[in-house]
């Protein structure tokens, strides 16, 4: 089986869900990239592995205008000071 492949694109990203402290967050962040499957992008905020994120994608090719999706955080890595790259897959 072979990965879907991920498409490079810049998106703007509404992601809501519960952080690292147990608390409700919302950010604005953008895409690094995104494909049928799942998407990655950085957070300021600190999640958990599994973590459970509703992600509102503002325009992509794949998934066109206004898209809302769940998804599951199955990749983290921490990119400094209050930034890390989220790896989501879409429910």
């Amino acid at each position: 089986e072979r990965e879907a492949s991920r498409e490079a694109e810049r998106t703007k990203l509404f992601v809501r869900g519960i952080n690292a402290e147990g608390k409700d967050f919302e950010e604005e962040t953008e895409t690094v990239d995104i494909s049928e499957t799942g998407i990655s992008f950085y957070l300021s905020t600190s999640l958990w592995m599994d973590a459970h994120l509703t992600i509102q994608i503002g325009s992509s090719e794949l998934f066109g205008a206004d898209c809302v999706m769940k998804a599951k955080v199955v990749r983290l890595k921490s990119e400094g000071l209050n930034k890390q790259l989220v790896g989501a897959r879409f429910d």
